[in-house]
């Protein structure tokens, strides 16, 4: 009983302790932990039990996105060290996933084992940073107001003595009242000065030697010299610290936007993942009737169907991209092309234009070098804004002129209006994400926050114009280099040997069906559920050929299925393709690129997903 009240007290003893522990035997095994050890990882908390493995506690904590593979490493590398015998190995300081900064130590025991420690210094951290910053303001603020001294006696106002910094400050003269910008200025300083013979940086407007004015700070000392009252005083120059001010406050001012930007992103993620699932089943469905349709009416139709869904696709995806700001789709666009297709998909909506459009472009202009989906919805925003405007406060025109740049690097476009304008005030937060000149359930403040955005991340720029009636958005992007001309190959495609079972995964009823009718299509038997749980009782008995599952599901998901079957049955893990509409968080592209699978990005197209579905049968020689 003896011995078990001292466990008991030596657990409740490591328990209270403010940084994390924990111990492991000489066969690397968890022999405790405490509380705070588990706090301080909470991705594998669950994990920490009596008997884990230090080597599957560092796999779990990359693979679940605790630490990256990089601090795994140096882990592992602490505990190689320590049956070093000259010393143990330093503490290694490293970085989580969530922006923690921890400090962990090790150490061997007289067992054979080790002990860990873990410490949290992040705010210790964040203290240091602000403390550097603290100082570097100060110091900045010193260099640009070097201190100065004056002595003038108080009845006359002659100046006594000035140091060198004063005399380059203030100039030479003799009497210290020629100093003020003001004769008002200088009885105010005398007024504050004598009753109790001090005055503590009393804002006034001081003169340089060639008779500028400039602000300062004017601190003062009544005091007695060989008999006389002297002022001792100095003039700190505050022009360079109200710019510094201003330069600090406009960069907060940025750190707001980008705030505001990232939390935009974060929006425009959660709606483009909604819209993924019925985007596929419309791209998908209309691309399938295009295939088997042979009207010509009909697919006329058709064509309009899938070229609108496409455009919604191209939408969707220039969403995710602004959010994780992902590559561009680079190519050539013939921007005369691209701004009538953008002015008939706008005439052809549910709110058509009311303004007239005039277009204003050069012949023979070179093609632009850009993401076209995202050029597009710039181009449609702008007239979308403009035509508003215009409906809203009158006007009848809208003009898009375009000019290639000499030196043949970029071309700049003007969209202008003859509306109403932009006051002055709205001008200078017109790009601002989130903020709207238009009544409340008419703007969003999101579509200027785009285009900025988008022409930036093309190389571009974007402003307002000043005018004298209307709006003016000049645009500038870069031209696209001259290619070699190529002979267009012809696109071949191998049969795909369409015999076996696939299964399709996905909780969206709609998606598996097209996923399903596409796949019989071409001689598949599909079988389809809805839950990864159930997906993964049928993907066992090892009958599949191909198994298509969604990451995000209820329950376990699809990441949760391939890791079971990783574990399980590694032949028919390989089997696995990922169809996501989430390829943006870290933890998702993280995962799929631990995964090493083949995946595909919702809105999918019948071609995309044979491509894919070819593809793993060539690989597993299946």
């Amino acid at each position: 009983m003896h011995d078990m009240d001292s466990r008991r007290l030596i657990g409740e003893v490591i328990d209270a302790l403010p940084d994390g522990l924990a111990i492991f035997d000489d066969a690397a095994k968890l022999v405790q932990a405490n509380r705070r050890f588990r706090e301080l990882n909470p991705l594998v908390a669950e994990l920490v039990e009596p008997g884990l493995d230090w080597g599957l506690l560092l796999f779990e904590m990359v693979a679940r996105g605790a630490v990256s593979a990089h601090s795994r490493v140096a882990l592992e590398s602490m505990e190689m060290r320590l049956g070093d015998d000259e010393r143990a190995p330093p503490p290694l300081e490293l970085e989580t996933r969530q922006g923690m900064i921890h400090v962990l130590t090790m150490r061997q025991t007289a067992t054979g084992g080790f002990v860990v420690t873990q410490s949290d210094i992040t705010e210790a951290r964040q203290r240091e940073e602000s403390d550097r910053e603290a100082d570097t303001l100060l110091r900045e603020v010193l260099e640009a107001c070097p201190a100065n001294l004056v002595m003038a006696r108080i009845g006359d106002g002659q100046i006594i003595y000035r140091t060198p910094a004063a005399r380059d400050l203030l100039g030479s003269g003799r009497d210290f009242g020629a100093h003020f910008a003001s004769r008002g200025q200088r009885a105010d300083f005398i007024t504050a000065l004598l009753p109790e013979g001090r005055v503590d940086e009393m804002r006034v407007d001081a003169l340089r030697p060639d008779g500028d004015p400039f602000p300062c700070l004017a601190s003062a000392r009544l005091i007695d010299y060989r008999g006389e009252d002297v002022v001792l005083y100095s003039m700190v120059d505050i022009s360079k610290e109200s710019a510094l001010r201003k330069t600090l406050s406009e960069q907060r001012e940025r750190i707001f936007q980008a705030e505001k930007m990232s939390a935009l992103g974060e929006l425009l993620a959660g709606v483009a993942h909604e819209l993924n699932n019925p985007l596929s089943v419309v791209v998908g469905h209309a691309l399938m009737m295009r295939e088997e349709a042979s009207d010509p009416d009909t697919i006329r139709r058709i064509e309009k169907i899938g070229s609108a869904a496409e455009r919604c696709t191209g939408i969707v995806k220039s969403f995710l991209a602004m959010a994780r700001r992902q590559n561009l789709k680079v190519e050539a666009i013939d921007f005369a092309a691209a701004i009538r297709d953008a002015i008939d998909t706008l005439q052809q909506g549910a709110g058509a234009l009311s303004a007239r459009i005039e277009l204003d472009i050069g012949l023979g202009l070179p093609p632009l070098q850009g993401d076209a989906g995202q050029i597009r919805q710039v181009f449609m925003n702008l007239v979308a804004n403009a035509d508003q405007a215009i409906r809203e406060g009158g006007g009848s025109r809208i003009m898009i002129r375009a000019r290639e740049e000499p030196g043949g690097a970029s071309m700049t476009i003007h969209v202008i209006d003859d509306g109403p304008g932009i006051s002055e005030e709205a001008a200078k937060r017109v790009f601002e994400p989130l903020f709207t000149t238009k009544a409340p359930g008419q703007g969003t403040g999101i579509g200027l926050a785009f285009c900025h955005r988008v022409v930036n991340a093309h190389g571009g720029t974007i402003a307002l114009v000043p005018a004298t009636k209307g709006a003016n958005f000049r645009i500038t992007l870069p031209l696209a280099e001259p290619e070699p001309e190529t002979l267009p190959e012809m696109e071949r495609t191998e049969p795909v040997a369409a015999t076996g079972r696939v299964l399709v995964i996905d909780d969206e009823k709609d998606v598996s069906d097209l996923i399903r009718e596409i796949l019989r299509k071409e001689g598949f038997q599909v079988d389809s559920v809805a839950s990864a749980e159930r997906g993964l009782a049928l993907a066992r008995s090892g009958g599949y050929r191909v198994i298509l599952t969604d990451l995000n599901m209820p329950g376990m998901g699809g990441r949760g299925l391939f890791e079971t079957l990783a574990g399980e049955r590694p032949e028919i893990a390989e089997r696995i393709a990922f169809v996501t509409g989430d390829t943006m968080s870290p933890e998702v592209r993280a995962f799929l690129e631990c995964a090493n699978r083949p995946y595909l990005e919702k809105p999918i197209a019948p071609r995309d997903l044979r491509s894919l579905v070819t593809t793993m049968l060539k690989a597993n020689h299946v």
